[in-house]
C-alpha cells in the first residue's frame, strides 16, 4: 500500500494545488487525475474516498445528502465526529478489500515537539 510522499497539506488550496502538480496518488501508487469531480453527495469535490454524506449519520440520523443536525434542529457546520469515523471506516474496508481507487493516506508525519519547560 502506497502512501502519499508528504503532507498533509494545512488547506484545501494547498492539497488542490499538490493534485494539480501530478503530486498526490491512489493506493496502487498512481497519480491522481489534476481536478476532481463535484462529490455527489456534498458541495466538496470527490477525491475518491468515501464522503461522510453518503452515509446515515450515527449521531443526528441525517440521511445521505442531508447536513447534519443539532440538537436543536438547526443544521451543524460540521459533520459528526462519528459520520466521519464510519467514513474512515468504510474506507478501510474498502482499503482491505483491495479498492485501490481511494487516494493514498498522508505519510505518517512526526509527532508534535515537547515543549520546553523552560527555566525558573
Amino acid at each position: 500500500m502506497n502512501r502519499q510522499s508528504f503532507g498533509p497539506p494545512s488547506t484545501r488550496a494547498e492539497e488542490r494545488a499538490w493534485r494539480a502538480a501530478g503530486l498526490l496518488v491512489d493506493v496502487a501508487g498512481r497519480v491522481l487525475p489534476a481536478t476532481a469531480p463535484p462529490c455527489g453527495f456534498c458541495d466538496g469535490e470527490d477525491i475518491g474516498d468515501t464522503c461522510p454524506a453518503s452515509l446515515t449519520c450515527p449521531t443526528c440520523k441525517a440521511t445521505p445528502r442531508q447536513r447534519c443536525c443539532r440538537p436543536s434542529g438547526h443544521t451543524a457546520e460540521q459533520w459528526h465526529r462519528s459520520r466521519v469515523r464510519a467514513a474512515d471506516l468504510e474506507d478501510q474496508r474498502r482499503e482491505e478489500d483491495g479498492d485501490t481507487t481511494l487516494p493514498a493516506r498522508w505519510g505518517d508525519t512526526p509527532p508534535a515537539p515537547t515543549p520546553s519547560r523552560g527555566t525558573r
